[in-house]
């Protein structure tokens, strides 16, 4: 017995201060005297029976009071919530616990079991000094209690990073009190650090290294790269991971484009390949690992990645023998892996390579152009396109107005038999230059350049300069699109700079500034914007969703951004500078996936093993409950009347009790609350994050439609379509993943009875599809529909109820644009019933992830594309729905208004 209360252990312990008042209650119930007993006589019997003595009125008998003080205590101790646990994580003792947490993007996936095992540690020191500690961003802790540490662990959420144990083991230096004990719940994986933070956590205090029960350990991706017109990227695993994977790319509005299923075998590394079309691969925002919800499934990519179209005309003659004399042989060299080249010859090619679209065009020693070639490339220039001119004898002799700046006449001949002066090497680029970053080749020297004529403006225009201080580089806008004039030629002629590396990396640089071919937005971001930092765009979270970016994000410099490593500071996500966008992704080794060494001591945490009273409690109270009506109706004279009213609850109560039971006395109650208040509903699809998003979102539905319109909704519940009665609802939201199993033939039955009483289902598949030809939620939407007499369907039609039960809307958006929204085909609306409202209606734009927002009103969820003010028409299509169901065709029937007075008139 001593045993079993040193390991009982309670949810709530602060419910058991309410003791303290049970003498409180003791004298209360005391001074209260029972019911007086009500008995029937004749008048004169009760006046022979009367008595001179005064009498006082009786005290509650004290086997009654000691009843009702049972209860109290019951009640009290019930809703304190004990448990008992048959292994224990923590010791027997009473000084600080140190709790660290891995909460790395490895933890995500199984994120909610994560909170669950820390609050359940908790629960094992009720009364001692917590310090929480998080392995990927490591903050100084402050000591406080168990009950506020918990509140911190409910709202702690994955992050976007790698972990940092050794920063985590500083932390403890000036922890004061000192923990007395440690604990590490781990997420599993080696990470490369796991044997020395265990040895340093050991050196400090008593540490129990604690991990969630087997599970696979995740997959992880690696750095995406091109080569050979594809997208190649490292799918890395571990020891005990699964053997498959499906690695997608996908588009902004979330689209499948293409996919690569790998089989690993006894590999811990494969490579996915992505092979698409120009046009597709332009669409790609973000390579995932399909069924992989973190941050280290996911690689985006960004305007670098998108592959653009390049003409090259060459004013030199070309020799094939010689390649290494041509100057397309360099320029090819140089951007072969991130474009798409195309030669011109003539005018005529010229003309049609601009008509059809270009992202740069390159002029290798071009001179003046003719003039109907002057003005395509001057209009193609003022939409937004990028001209690359390289110097030579030609344009050194005959240059027209298509330059940046004005040349001198001739050019500069460094290092001849005729000149004083030597070649000039290359001065690293400024800060401000959209070339910083770049190393220089210390030995690329120039020996040969066209000089530009001095200009209050030449400084501002000078990207590159010679070790003198003249220009190398220049470029200057012109319309919406630029103009960069290399002063030296694309071959080695005039200069060894071809032959370097840098030449390489300040060619692609160039098509990372180019806007893709065909691109709407080109005119505005295109080649013109080449000032300021990136700032934080959209971020990553720990569950491989995009957000928007709090305040304490910073913006990242041009010239660190293609070194730039997620951190606190600067998150993995998109970083923007106009309309230009820069990725900054998680760097994954393979040993960050490898699982923790055998040699460490490693429990397991079982869920299995806690036992709970609390139910227990609850069911003793309501029988002294019972028992305590049994005796007022005694002492009140009414037992021989009220015995019928007993016999069924006590019936009820001694009844054979299992989990069923007690679930149907609950739904009894959700039932009653159900029917008195009209509230949304959604189903349960046994996916947290789902079914989390399908709650946020219809509670914020819901107070959008008590705040715009005169509808009273209370707040939504989930149902189980399997178990749950749902004529209670008028709207049933049903959230469609890939994972969807079809119901039991039961299930469709209540459905189908739903649907032709008046109930509406709302489906979501939850991705952009408008036709739902495809896609895993399609597929799996269509299986459970297979089982239902579904009616034709058709999109929205114009003038439908829904575009105007209360807002006027001509589309649908949810959190992605551009999917259809599909009703009922109802071909004649007077002979329909249920005020012709569909029983079903279907949308893929992940509706309840744009209705959920926080308490100030702004999105929980980033939406796609983000267009203006789509989250408020999100909301205005959810008011429309509900607006919908609960009036029907009322705004339907007032365009029978004009015949039905007409027709009232002839009366």
């Amino acid at each position: 017995m001593s045993g079993f209360f040193q390991t009982l252990l309670f949810e709530q312990p602060l419910a058991l201060w309410a003791l303290l008042a049970l003498p409180a209650i003791w004298w209360l119930l005391r001074t209260i005297p029972p019911r007086p007993k009500q008995l029937a006589f004749p008048p004169l019997r009760i006046l022979l029976g009367l008595r001179e003595k005064e009498q006082t009125s009786d005290t509650m008998p004290w086997w009654l009071l000691l009843l009702r003080l049972l209860i109290a205590a019951l009640i009290i101790l019930a809703i304190a919530h004990p448990f008992t646990r048959k292994s224990h994580v923590l010791s027997s003792g009473t000084g600080p616990l140190a709790l660290v947490i891995d909460d790395s993007w490895a933890a995500a996936k199984d994120w909610p079991q994560r909170q669950d095992a820390a609050l359940s540690i908790l629960g094992e020191a009720p009364s001692r000094v917590i310090y929480l500690i998080g392995s990927s961003n490591p903050e100084a802790p402050t000591g406080i209690n168990a009950d506020d540490a918990a509140k911190r662990i409910r709202a702690w959420m994955p992050k976007a990073l790698n972990g940092d144990r050794p920063k985590a083991l500083d932390l403890f230096k000036g922890l004061n009190p000192a923990p007395s004990e440690i604990v590490w719940l781990t997420d599993g994986l080696d990470e490369g650090s796991a044997s020395a933070f265990s040895a340093g956590l050991n050196a400090i205090a008593t540490t129990q290294t604690v991990k969630l029960p087997l599970s696979p350990p995740p997959l992880a991706l690696g750095q995406p790269k091109a080569a050979r017109g594809e997208i190649q990227i490292d799918v890395l695993r571990g020891d005990g991971a699964e053997n498959t994977a499906t690695v997608q790319a996908l588009s902004g509005d979330g689209r499948v484009l293409a996919e690569d299923k790998l089989t690993f075998d006894r590999a811990l590394q494969k490579q996915a390949h992505i092979v698409l079309p120009v046009e597709l691969r332009n669409a790609v925002q973000s390579l995932v690992i399909k069924d992989q919800y973190h941050a280290g499934a996911h690689a985006l990519l960004d305007d670098s990645w998108r592959r653009k179209t390049v003409a090259i005309m060459s004013g030199a003659s070309t020799d094939g023998d010689q390649p290494l004399l041509s100057s397309s042989h360099y320029l090819e060299t140089a951007l072969a892996a991130t474009a798409e080249l195309q030669p011109l010859q003539t005018s005529a090619d010229l003309t049609a390579a601009l008509d059809q679209g270009l992202s740069m065009l390159i002029l290798d020693d071009i001179g003046a152009l003719p003039q109907a070639d002057h003005d395509a490339v001057a209009a193609w220039l003022d939409k937004g396109g990028l001209l690359v001119r390289f110097a030579g004898p030609r344009l050194a002799a005959n240059a027209d107005d298509l330059l940046p700046v004005k040349l001198r006449e001739g050019d500069r001949n460094l290092g001849s038999s005729l000149s004083w002066e030597t070649p000039q090497t290359i001065k690293p680029f400024a800060e401000i230059s959209p070339l910083a970053g770049i190393e220089v080749d210390d030995k690329a020297t120039i020996s040969r350049q066209l000089l530009a004529e001095p200009d209050v403006d030449l400084t501002a225009k000078t990207w590159a300069s010679l070790a003198d201080g003249t220009p190398l580089i220049t470029s200057a806008k012109r319309g919406q699109g630029r103009i960069v004039l290399f002063h030296v030629t694309a071959n080695a002629d005039w200069s060894n700079l071809p032959l370097s590396g840098s030449f390489e990396k300040i060619m692609q640089r160039l098509g990372e500034l180019a806007p893709a071919a065909g691109d709407p937005k080109s005119g505005s971001a295109g080649a013109g914007t080449t000032e300021g930092d990136f700032a934080p765009h959209l971020l990553l979270t720990g569950t491989g969703d995009l957000a928007s970016p709090t305040a304490d994000v910073k913006s990242i410099a041009q010239k660190d951004i293609g070194a730039a490593v997620a951190s606190s500071q600067t998150p993995a996500g998109l970083y923007a500078r106009a309309l230009q966008t820069r990725a900054v992704n998680l760097k994954i080794a393979p040993n960050d996936v490898a699982p923790m060494p055998a040699t460490l001591d490693v429990k397991v945490l079982q869920t299995g093993d806690i036992t709970s009273y609390a139910t227990l409690i609850w069911a003793a109270a309501a029988l002294l409950y019972l028992l305590d009506g049994l005796a007022a109706l005694f002492l009140g004279g009414h037992l021989a009347r009220k015995s019928a009213m007993l016999l069924l609850p006590l019936a009820l109560l001694f009844l054979p009790t299992s989990p069923d039971t007690a679930r149907a006395a609950g739904d009894e109650v959700a039932m009653q609350a159900a029917a008195l208040q009209t509230r949304l509903a959604y189903v349960k699809t046994g996916e947290a994050d789902v079914d989390q998003e399908s709650d946020a979102g219809l509670k914020g539905l819901t107070a959008v439609v008590n705040l715009r319109t005169s509808a009273v909704l209370a707040d939504p519940v989930s149902v189980d379509i399997e178990t749950d009665e749902l004529v209670f609802y008028p709207l049933l939201y049903w959230p469609v993943s890939a994972a969807a199993s079809p119901p039991s033939a039961k299930a469709l039955e209540r459905i189908a009875a739903y649907m032709k009483n008046g109930g509406t289902i709302f489906f979501d598949l939850r991705e952009p599809t408008s036709d739902f030809s495809n896609g895993g939620a399609s597929e799996a939407l269509r299986k459970i529909l297979a089982g239902i007499d579904v009616p034709p369907l058709q999109p929205v039609p114009e003038g439908h109820a829904l575009t105007k039960s209360f807002y006027l809307l001509k589309e649908f958006p949810g959190r992605y644009e551009g999917g259809n929204l599909w009703v009922e085909t109802q071909d004649d609306p007077t002979t329909s019933g249920f005020d012709n409202v569909s029983g079903l209606l279907i949308g893929s734009n992940d509706y309840a992830a744009a209705w959920a927002t926080d308490e100030n009103g702004e999105p929980h969820y980033a939406m796609i594309p983000d267009a203006p003010r789509q989250q408020e028409f999100a909301l205005r299509v959810g008011v429309n729905v509900v607006m919908y169901v609960l009036t029907g065709n009322y705004k339907t029937d007032q365009v029978h208004v004009p015949a039905i007075l007409e027709r009232l008139g002839r009366q």
